[in-house]
């Protein structure tokens, strides 16, 4: 935590802690009198951390939703809510919304992350376990370390096994430090909602514990300015003291050993990675000291050894040991959020070096759903923007199984009780982009159920065909309704790829049609990026030139919406001039860096669009010929990527014979068509010789054939690296 928002935490729990003044007392709430809760709600209330709800009401009893909660979080850890960014975060959170600064304070904090698949859950009630989950990630925010690791051995509710995996810690935390209580009859109620006068009870003893951690950092603070070393937890944490020296001579040190040499010069330090680096990859550092490196974001580089420390410890920032100076050092990232980071040395002295002179952009190594979806009333659907690779599949629970140890956990709502939904490993496909998972019934309308993805084992982590991982899902709630039956999905086609060439600029553009046979680099089809689905039906597609975009059209010739291309780069303009589609113009200043066609479906009926994005992928690289061999007649030429021909027949592609392997000496021009014939198969040419070819020829060892490809080129327009290769024909082994 940054030390001024440290001091702003601290003035506010002192504030709060303080008697309140009678300025305070207008505060009149008529309704508390009799809530458990009615001292802590009139104290916060008199505070600006909790409102009522108009003409003197608080409705003690009633639920609190997720933004409501938001805005007592942020307001009483005092979080800077004048710095929301300009975009929204979360998609159901837009700028003009009243807990828009609110959400997003906690948010850019890291103590509220949403939903999972880009939205805040805006209207949805608290949950009893969610509570004390963002209590205990605030206190361990204030404290600048996770205070819950391995506290939920300790939990003793008889319905401990109903609590989230991924909130037992937190609950477990809440109880200890008498934040929350269970209920009388043994149970914590996990999902049950929190009350608005629950919150309030909690939020003042929230308060109360920050006060004591604020305490016990502050004095941990004060000791490590006057001993001028870094807290040791581990062996990546301790700065060496320098030795001092035992030989003779007036000091005040001890034995009057007189005291080691000041060391006031601070090191010099080098990031030697290139960037940029996955998140979870390792960025290399040299120091020209041993001591302690560390990796901080561009923008926050403190000069004293605690500030470093503390952006460490609230995983800001990310630090190694370096045991030889001038050698590399490896810095893990993992847990580091994407952005710039810079690297900083301590030495043993403590001598904090200047931030190093260039720097390192981490990026996003993992996705996030873009949807999760009833496909029908057996089949739930989580979609990606990116293919899944089939290889990798998460296990799920099952009668024999146990919750914790599987990746995926389908739950269902019975009363207020949630209980898993046994399947097994074939009712979970991969599918292209998405994630099908087949109930083992069909559920009802209105009926509700939880997804919760939280990997265990790293070979049945979902990722793409790219190596991204999926992030989890802590219990995502969606409910089966009528418009499942028909309501249009959107998806990634399979094996969708989207290639441009920068570097053939703005005069080599690309139309984007509903048909495009054969497909080339300057004509793509749609349907080859996209499927509009209504169940398991494929809709079809039509440009529509006076709207600019695609109609969804059924087997009945009816329009079912459309879908609308735009892109996430300047540089990469569509645009419409022609009737028959689209014509997407790669300029040369394009970059690779998160470049995405955005593919956007507007269901008529439905206020709600759904978005896919699918990669831009840039192709610069001239294609090779892996390998040119001769067997049975055939003449085979592999390349390392699909090719095709800029001339219908080949352009001025020839093959040549020389008897005696000697191309100086001897040669001779194979007439086309009438000796060989060309067959171009993706990444494969097979030259076939005709039956009067080895007639007329006689072909046989050690003579050689020499083929020159004129016009070959990749499907981004790349010609081949080499344009000619020799191919032996092997002896007839006896």
């Amino acid at each position: 935590m940054k030390k001024k928002l440290l001091i702003k935490v601290m003035t506010t729990t002192a504030l709060l802690s303080a008697s309140i003044q009678p300025a305070f007392a207008s505060t009149e709430l008529t309704d508390i009198q009799g809530s458990f809760a009615q001292d802590a709600i009139q104290k916060l209330a008199e505070a600006g951390i909790i409102n009522g709800q108009g003409e003197g009401k608080f409705n003690p009893t009633g639920k609190i939703t997720r933004q409501d909660f938001a805005i007592i979080l942020a307001k009483a850890l005092n979080l800077d809510v004048k710095s929301a960014p300009v975009q929204p975060t979360f998609t159901d959170i837009p700028t003009d919304s009243y807990s828009y600064k609110y959400v997003e304070a906690a948010a850019q904090a890291g103590l509220i992350r949403g939903l999972g698949n880009g939205t805040f859950g805006l209207g949805q009630n608290l949950s009893r376990e969610d509570m004390a989950v963002l209590f205990a990630r605030s206190l361990s925010y204030t404290a600048g370390n996770d205070i819950t690791s391995g506290k939920a051995s300790q939990l003793k509710f008889s319905d401990a096994s109903s609590i989230s995996d991924y909130a037992k810690d937190s609950v477990a935390v809440a109880v200890e430090l008498g934040l929350i209580n269970g209920n009388s009859n043994g149970t914590f109620n996990p999902q049950g909602n929190a009350s608005r006068e629950q919150v309030a009870l909690v939020a003042s003893k929230f308060l109360t514990a920050q006060q004591k951690i604020q305490e016990d950092l502050a004095n941990q603070q004060s000791e490590e300015q006057d001993n001028a070393v870094p807290p040791s937890t581990t062996t990546d944490d301790v700065v060496p003291i320098p030795p001092v020296s035992s030989s003779g001579g007036s000091s005040s040190g001890n034995n009057g050993s007189p005291a080691a040499p000041t060391d006031s010069a601070a090191p010099t330090v080098a990031i030697m990675s290139s960037t940029p680096v996955p998140v979870g990859g390792n960025v290399s550092v040299t120091s020209s000291e041993t001591g302690v490196v560390y990796l901080v974001p561009f923008e926050d580089t403190p000069t004293a050894i605690s500030g470093l420390n503390i952006l460490v410890t609230d995983h800001r920032a990310a630090k190694k040991s370096v045991t030889a100076a001038n050698t590399q050092t490896f810095i893990s990232t993992e847990g580091l959020a994407a952005g710039v980071y810079r690297a900083v040395a301590v030495d043993a002295a403590g001598n904090v070096s200047a931030p190093s002179a260039t720097s390192i952009e981490l990026v996003e190594n993992t996705i996030q759903t873009t949807s999760i979806e009833f496909l029908d009333a057996r089949t739930i659907a989580l979609s990606y923007d990116e293919e899944l690779d089939p290889t990798h599949i998460p296990t799920v629970f099952n009668e024999e199984g146990d919750t914790i140890s599987s990746d995926l956990v389908v739950k269902a709502l019975d009363g207020d009780v949630l209980y898993p939904i046994s399947l097994n490993d074939e009712d979970v496909l991969i599918s292209g982009n998405q994630v099908l998972i087949k109930l083992p019934f069909p559920v009802q309308f209105e009926d509700y159920l939880y997804i919760s993805y939280q990997p265990q084992v790293e070979e049945n982590a979902l990722r793409t065909l790219s190596g991204k991982k999926a992030q989890s899902i802590n219990g995502y709630k969606i409910q089966y309704s009528e418009t499942n039956e028909t309501a249009l999905s959107l998806s990634l086609a399979p094996n969708a790829s989207f290639v441009v060439n920068p570097s053939l600029g703005e005069n080599d553009s690309i139309l984007l049609s509903v048909s495009a046979n054969p497909e080339n680099y300057n004509k793509r089809s749609i349907k080859s990026l996209i499927q509009v689905k209504r169940g398991e039906t494929v809709e079809n597609l039509l440009y529509n030139p006076e709207d600019k975009d695609f109609d969804i059209i059924d087997t009945e010739q009816q329009v079912l919406g459309s879908i609308s291309v735009t892109s996430t780069s300047d540089a990469l303009t569509i645009n419409h001039n022609t009737d028959s589609g689209l014509t997407i113009v790669p300029s040369s200043s394009l970059s690779g860096m998160n470049t995405k066609l955005v593919f956007t479906l507007h269901e008529k009926g439905n206020d709600q669009s759904k978005q896919v994005t699918l990669p831009v992928t840039f192709d610069q690289t001239k294609p090779t010929v892996t390998d040119a061999t001769y067997q049975n007649g055939n003449i085979t030429l592999n390349f390392n990527e699909p090719i095709t021909v800029s001339f219908p027949s080949g352009g001025n592609s020839t093959l040549e014979y020389a008897p005696s392997g000697d191309f100086t000496a001897e040669s001779g021009i194979v007439s086309p068509e009438i000796d060989y014939q060309f067959s171009l198969v993706n990444n494969q040419l097979v030259i076939i010789l005709t039956e009067e070819a080895f007639t007329r020829y006689n072909f046989a060892s050690p003579g050689k054939f020499r083929v020159t490809l004129i016009g070959y080129q990749d499907y981004a327009k790349n010609i081949l690296e080499q344009d000619q290769w020799e191919v032996s024909i092997p002896a007839i082994q006896d």
